[in-house]
């Protein structure tokens, strides 16, 4: 059950700016992350009538893109800055993951309305610098990026929404209503399902996709 917000207290209300709607914003996200994030919300946050923001941010996707930039913007802040470039790729897949497990909320932001967030681009850039750096161009570079962003994203998706636990759980619930012949091969694994831990299989996930990658790196050098 979500929090109740600390009670303001009695006085005049506190001047709007960007960065206190911003903080607003945030402060939301890490009191209610799984709510939806609403011009509303953060208004009602900061003690102010929904138009008042607008002073202060252009448009909607402006607001909601700082909000954004708020969250993703310790991605790049935590890529070891020294480290070759499988440990900085290693390094942005379990950010990004961490980052966006912790603010669900904002998945729903990356692409909105027909367009994508800047501040999710400004973050995709960052793992494009790290490819460049190990040498990917033209073609290789691009199928590359999309390949691990959405390996990433794909997986932080599929964790937002229905933790691994909570996946085993409803395999086992729904067994009985598989094909015999599905049931005969799930079945056996689900003591195995059940031990994998979700971190543990992302970093599985990120090895592989490091073995692969270094692969391509070594056939385009």
């Amino acid at each position: 059950m979500p929090r109740a917000r600390a009670p303001r207290r009695p006085g005049r209300p506190p001047r709007l700016s960007r960065d206190a709607i911003l903080d607003a914003g945030l402060a939301l996200l890490e009191r209610e992350p799984g709510e939806p994030l609403t011009v509303a919300r953060i208004a009602d946050e900061v003690g102010a009538v929904p138009a008042a923001l607008y002073r202060h941010f252009a448009s909607l996707d402006e607001l909601l893109d700082g909000v954004l930039g708020r969250v993703l913007g310790g991605v790049e802040l935590e890529l070891r800055r020294r480290a070759r470039w499988p440990e900085q790729i290693r390094d942005w897949m379990t950010s990004l993951r961490a980052h966006l497990l912790r603010y669900p909320a904002v998945l729903g932001l990356i692409g909105r309305r027909g367009r994508t967030s800047p501040a999710w681009l400004d973050v995709a850039a960052v793992q494009l610098g790290i490819l460049e750096r190990a040498g990917l161009r033209g073609g290789a570079l691009a199928r590359t990026h999309l390949w691990v962003t959405e390996t990433t994203i794909g997986i932080v998706m599929q964790e937002a929404s229905v933790s691994l636990p909570e996946q085993i759980r409803g395999a086992r619930a729904s067994l009985a209503e598989m094909s015999e012949a599905g049931r005969a091969r799930l079945a056996p694994l689900l003591p195995h399902l059940a031990a994998l831990d979700a971190d543990a299989l992302f970093a599985f996930v990120v090895d592989r996709t490091l073995a692969a990658l270094a692969l391509l790196v070594e056939e385009a050098a």
